[in-house]
């Protein structure tokens, strides 16, 4: 007896899984996307087996694999064209672009990213977009050109808007930390790349958060934290070993033995080093080499061989000199050109364009007048605004809705003891974690000096108290002694649901009222 023919809806949602599990199980999802491709083949499904092959390449990227990928994802891109599915395209143009820059291709990476934005369509324009910006920034990076590498990752910050999907939400604040770092700005950078992870935790993309752990990892080694930084660079190669990402993995090796450089233990570096070149080598990853080089002349100069370490030195510069020279000027002024093109395209609305820019400008300006410029939640001011709204809703609909009021224990003592720069690193932390552990409906806003609102939109007091109790485990939880040894951080919350207040005001007051007695109990509590 034959089997029962898998319908097309069946491929999709294979599809489907496995491109849920790429951001958490590589070989799962390579296997989901080949299980698709053999079933699209029997049931004469052309877009199920294209995105399958484009779902199966991306996995193998992960597993090091890289030419092989390539090969599948240029048979996807051709097979898309036919079939004129214009959007596939564009996300295989993406993902080549990608795997080019992993192999230090950055000539062929430019040339995909440009013809990604040939191909985008309004729909999707803006992903485009913003994915180019991004591979640009990175190929100025990879060239050293640290300004004009932020200067691209800012733009696209500016460029994400709902539309953008989650990933790169979680990739553009990795990318900017990552500059920041190499233009010694270290404290901006840790504040950059703690948003990046909180949005990959939260999205639960593995390759972010891998990407995150070791990028902080960096930061703190530069700051001189060894032992912290090389929990988190473990961290991310753990990521990396349970996500199956080789590419990784071989460069949180490498920064493992940057750290044991800097604690003067040649023979560890030299260890983790081999480590990283192994799985370089496998990848073909050309820049890693050349780091690898690089920290091998190092040790082997600290345990005195001077020759060999000479030698390392001068393979390290040569392979630079390829770097350096790879990418034509003229294709990176192009591929700008298109850029700012692009974006006039995206901003362009016919005869609406100007009073669609003044519109724009000014919820630029609402939004800055609404926003805390230190922790870049809301402010008071737009509390009262968003919050107002939500809650009038609420009424109107007659809807639950609760609030809650945050105060940071003692914060008077942290700035005492630990200085103010530490306290304004705490605010932002907090408020990461705030913002993160809730939902994208509810309302997280900076009340004033180290209070702080969320405003819970179908929530009743009994699940408000519930949520509460998981954010202040959360924030008591963190890894304080990141910022400063010996620093704990705690907070006390009242919750309060409405029941007969009229105002949002009211409501929090009835908050503040649980708040005391939350205080007054001994802190580190939640009262509603």
């Amino acid at each position: 007896m034959e089997p029962t023919p898998v319908t097309r809806e069946e491929i999709d949602a294979l599809n489907q899984q496995a491109r849920v599990l790429f951001h958490s199980r590589s070989e799962e999802s390579r296997a989901l996307a080949e299980q698709a491709c053999r079933h699209s083949v029997a049931a004469d499904y052309p877009n199920g087996y294209v995105h399958g092959l484009l779902n199966a390449a991306m996995a193998i990227t992960l597993q090091g694999s890289y030419q092989e990928a390539v090969a599948m994802m240029r048979h996807s891109l051709y097979l898309g064209e036919i079939y004129g599915l214009d959007m596939h395209v564009a996300e295989c143009l993406q993902e080549i672009a990608r795997a080019y820059y992993t192999l230090a291709d950055y000539d062929r990476a430019l040339q995909y990213w440009a013809q990604c934005l040939d191909v985008a369509r309004d729909r999707h324009a803006q992903e485009s977009y913003v994915m180019a910006l991004i591979g640009l920034g990175q190929i100025y990076f990879a060239h050293q050109d640290f300004e004009a590498a932020l200067r691209h990752h800012e733009k696209a910050r500016e460029g994400l808007n709902p539309t953008v999907p989650d990933r790169l939400h979680a990739s553009v604040p990795i990318n900017i930390g990552m500059d920041l770092l190499q233009l010694r700005r270290l404290d901006e950078a840790l504040h950059e790349l703690e948003i990046g992870l909180n949005r990959a935790l939260h999205t639960k993309n593995r390759e972010y958060e891998a990407d995150a752990h070791h990028a902080i990892g960096l930061v703190l080694l530069a700051q001189g934290q060894l032992d912290t930084a090389e929990r988190h660079l473990c961290i991310a190669i753990d990521v990396c070993q349970r996500f199956g990402k080789l590419w990784g993995e071989a460069n949180s090796r490498v920064a493992l033995g940057q750290v044991e450089l800097a604690r003067d233990h040649p023979v560890g570096a030299i260890r983790h080093l081999q480590e990283a070149r192994d799985l370089a080598e496998q990848i073909g990853a050309q820049h890693l080499l050349l780091q690898v080089e690089l920290h091998y002349a190092r040790a082997l100069e600290l345990l005195g061989d001077h020759r060999q370490s000479l030698h390392y030195f001068k393979r390290y510069h040569e392979r630079q000199l390829e770097v350096m020279r790879q990418t034509s000027p003229y294709r990176m002024q192009a591929m700008e050109m298109r850029l700012e093109v692009e974006k006039a395209r995206l901003e362009n609305d016919g005869l609406k364009r100007e009073r669609a820019n003044q519109r724009r400008e000014l919820r630029r300006v609402e939004q800055l007048a609404s926003q805390d410029s230190l922790t870049g939640i809301l402010n008071r001011r737009g509390l009262e605004r968003l919050g107002s709204g939500v809650f009038g809703r609420s009424c109107e609909q007659a809807s639950v809705i609760s609030l809650m009021l945050l105060d940071i224990d003692h914060f008077k003592q942290v700035n005492d003891r630990f200085g103010h720069l530490v306290g304004d690193k705490v605010l932002r932390q907090v408020a990461a974690l705030l913002k993160s552990g809730c939902r994208q409906d509810d309302v997280v806003g900076r009340f004033g000096g180290e209070e702080f609102v969320i405003v819970l939109p179908g929530h009743d007091a009994s699940s408000a108290l519930d949520v509460a109790e998981r954010l202040r485990q959360m924030v008591a939880g963190w890894p304080w002694a990141r910022i400063a040894p010996e620093l704990a951080v705690t907070l006390s919350v009242g919750v309060a649901g409405r029941q007969c207040e009229l105002t949002l005001s009211e409501l929090i007051e009835s908050a503040d009222k649980r708040l005391y007695h939350a205080k007054n109990g001994g802190r580190n509590r939640v009262c509603g």
